[in-house]
């Protein structure tokens, strides 16, 4: 069986893994994208080179202009010409030129006029790129007074990454894997985690209900034994068996009704009345002070629209754990208060207390606060669950504080009738 230790360790080797395959594929991708840039403005460059031959030639011009070709930004370049453009000739040869060398993307492109030595717009190669060449784009001057042109690319980004279309598919692939694998572990995790939770039920479940088995069947043996002899054992015998079959009665119901859903019969109640019963009853059974066990309720006569029954078993939970999971010496205090429109009642005390990241979880279904492999306090895990449906069924809150070590207080909070 696969231990907690070596399971966390292989979610976390999964996650280095994944994390590794995700920021190989992005260095992939950029590096593509780079050879992609390069490449353009290296086909750009020896295609602008053919530009200025074409048009020198065309002015009978035979002396070419070392290095012609400047790059200023991403997607702006400055071609010097050192002689007269016609901007007809230069449209046909930029076309013909970019063509031959299978650049195929949108460009403007303008003239320096050495006349009024400024740039003067010249022509555009697809349609959607005219307002915008025209009107929005503006052309910076080039740093030599001298014939030259400039041609822009405005979507030069846009499209190189469309000459990556295996790139990008792979990307995909690769993306689409790794939400695959994630979602997966997510499962595997969760399912684990159920398991884990269905297990430790099973086995507190088990410990429950082997005590009163045991009871019952010892008890049943006295019967067996004494039924003849000492008749008056035989009631002593019978009330115990009563008594573990009711226990037994009660730990199945908690399980079916945290199974079947909360159905509230509610009605006018005084919540501080219920407390107090509730209070008094845990009192007696477990032999406790009035040192021990305080009880301040000052809801007074205030009535809240309630289930009493579930109410009741509320605070019969809360009491319950208080009194469990106070091992040493007692010290529980019950309150009640109403400020303003809520009700509230906090049940307090000193015991063994709860990590504060665990304070979610508490009201899991099933879920009990581990102790490693000892069994200190019995239960199904089911108490708090059941607690929080029914207070959710009542559109009220339960909040908890508790600390390791020193203790717990759960107040319960509900909205009285406008």
């Amino acid at each position: 069986m696969i231990t907690r230790r070596t399971f966390r360790l292989f979610i976390v080797l999964a996650a280095l893994s994944f994390l590794g395959v995700f920021l190989t594929q992005v260095i992939w991708v950029r590096k593509a994208y780079s050879q992609k840039k390069e490449e353009f403005n290296r086909q750009l460059t020896l295609s602008m080179q053919e530009v200025v031959r074409d048009v020198l030639k065309y002015n009978n011009t035979k002396t070419i202009p070392p290095n012609p070709v400047s790059q200023l930004t991403e997607n702006y370049y400055a071609v010097m010409v050192n002689d007269k453009i016609d901007p007809a000739v230069l449209d046909h040869f930029i076309k013909v030129e970019l063509l031959r060398f299978h650049i195929h993307e949108a460009y403007a492109y303008s003239i320096y006029d050495c006349s009024n030595k400024q740039l003067v717009y010249g022509g555009y190669y697809k349609e959607n790129l005219k307002d915008e060449a025209t009107n929005t784009y503006k052309f910076p001057p080039f740093k030599f007074d001298n014939y030259y042109f400039t041609i822009y690319f405005p979507n030069i980004q846009l499209g190189l990454f469309s000459d990556m279309g295996l790139w990008i598919y792979l990307s995909f692939l690769v993306l689409l894997v790794l939400v695959f694998f994630t979602y997966s572990f997510f499962v595997i995790t969760r399912q684990k985690r159920l398991s884990e939770v269905q297990r430790d039920f099973i086995n507190n479940m088990a410990h429950e209900i082997r005590t009163p088995l045991t009871t019952i069947g010892l008890s049943v043996n006295g019967i067996e034994n004494n039924l003849q002899t000492h008749p008056e054992k035989v009631v002593v015998y019978a009330e115990i068996i009563k008594e573990e079959a009711h226990k037994l009665k009660l730990q199945l119901e908690k399980v079916l009704d945290s199974k079947d859903g909360v159905k509230l019969n509610k009605s006018l109640v005084r919540p501080d009345t219920l407390i107090l019963a509730c209070c008094e009853k845990i009192k007696l059974i477990n032999g406790l002070s009035d040192a021990q066990f305080k009880v301040a309720l000052t809801g007074g006569e205030k009535e809240l629209f309630i289930d009493a029954f579930h109410f009741s078993q509320v605070c019969s939970n809360l009491l319950d754990n208080a009194i469990k999971y106070s091992p040493g010496e007692k010290n529980i205090t019950v309150r009640s208060e109403i400020i303003g429109n809520k009700f509230s009642l906090s049940i307090e005390d000193k015991g063994i207390g709860i990590t504060a990241k665990l304070h979610k979880r508490i009201f899991d279904q099933f879920y009990r606060v581990p102790y490693g492999n000892i069994h200190q306090v019995k239960g199904f895990g089911i108490g708090l669950h059941y607690v929080k449906q029914i207070i959710k069924a009542h559109k009220g809150k339960i909040l908890v504080e508790s600390e390791l070590n020193k203790g717990s207080k759960f107040t319960v909070v509900l909205f009285l009738e406008k």
